[in-house]
């Protein structure tokens, strides 16, 4: 059986869902105070959208855009 191109998207897809989702749960595990059903949220939300839900995060992460003052 021949692989299809929508094969090969979809695998390239989810393995970019999953290594994005592996970011977020590191990040959220290691260096976030919110409650856990929050971390768990994040990282659920990052496995539904991927790659999207990924930059998402990154650009909602207000320590990293230096937009939180700093003291």
């Amino acid at each position: 059986m021949i692989a299809q191109t929508i094969d090969v998207v979809l695998i390239v897809w989810f393995v970019l869902a999953l290594l994005s989702s592996a970011y977020v749960a590191c990040d959220q595990f290691a260096r976030n105070p919110e409650p856990v059903v929050m971390k768990w949220g994040c990282v659920q939300i990052t496995l539904y959208m991927g790659p999207i839900g990924l930059l998402l995060y990154v650009m909602a992460d207000k320590r990293a855009t230096g937009l939180l003052p700093s003291r």
